[in-house]
């Protein structure tokens, strides 16, 4: 379970301007409904998985159990009350970037299930740690967890481009999810890595635009990963850049790719 203490507000800013551009926003005070997260995915490897915006996906297991990773959208938000997805059992933050990681909006799905495990990397921890979440759990590159029920391994992810601002010795990291017996690659903001051929992904879910990514690198990214279905993200809502990422993937894999929420009608 997770305290939300007080802090004076100019601790907070001291603290953590310098790690995140937090997306503050307003959040309606209103009583949220219960609702069970939907998707009429076509493939079933997507049943009960979603993508909103920016790296927020979001994840269903068969036994009803959430986990969300980036979340960047509130629980009061349109897409989100429409898709169901208002509570998780986990949360994942591959890196502490405000188009990755709202320490606020934390709070927000804190509320709606205190009980939520929330993980990242040190960063991460530092930050949510000075806006007064304790009990945010560590994760570090190459190794495999157990959170609330969960089978989580980590990868790197940083781009050697230095002026990308993802510098490798920072340990931030993408997440490769066992779920519903099928393997999720969520790869964060990074490269291409030799690392990635360990993973042997079902599905990989790539950046796509901005950040550093580019489309060749998100296409090298699916093959070195072996995924034989992408859903790529990040995208700022390029369409165009979208398609024509899709018409590049190699002979035999599949594709599919969400707007605000919405899994889009196949290519």
């Amino acid at each position: 379970m997770h305290t939300i203490l007080k802090f004076p507000l100019l601790t907070l800013l001291l603290l953590a301007a310098s790690f995140v551009s937090a997306q503050t926003g307003n959040i309606e005070k209103k009583e949220m409904t219960a609702a069970n997260p939907t998707n009429q995915a076509s493939n079933p490897l997507l049943k009960g998985i979603t993508h909103f915006k920016d790296n927020d996906i979001r994840f269903t297991r068969n036994d009803g159990k959430v986990l969300f990773v980036d979340p960047t959208s509130g629980p009061y938000d349109n897409a989100v009350k429409k898709s169901g997805f208002l509570k998780a059992d986990l949360i994942l933050i591959t890196h502490p970037h405000g188009d990755h990681f709202d320490p606020w909006l934390l709070q927000a799905y804190i509320k709606a299930n205190p009980r939520v495990v929330i993980a990242g990397p040190a960063m991460v921890v530092a930050v949510t740690k000075a806006y007064g979440i304790e009990g945010v759990q560590l994760v570090e590159p190459n190794k495999t967890y157990n959170f609330a029920g969960f089978e989580v391994s980590t990868l790197p992810a940083y781009f050697d481009d230095k002026g990308w601002n993802h510098p490798k010795d920072q340990n931030w990291v993408g997440y490769v999810l066992a779920l519903n017996g099928a393997r999720y690659y969520v790869t964060g903001d990074t490269q291409p890595m030799p690392e990635s051929a360990s993973v042997k992904a079902d599905v990989i879910f790539p950046l796509l635009f901005g950040c550093g990514g580019n489309s060749a690198q998100a296409l090298e990214m699916v093959k070195i990963s072996g995924a034989k279905l992408v859903v790529p993200v990040h995208t700022s809502g390029q369409v165009e850049t979208i398609k024509k990422y899709i018409a590049s993937l190699p002979q035999g894999v599949q594709s599919a790719y969400f707007l605000k929420g919405e899994q889009q009608p196949a290519l």
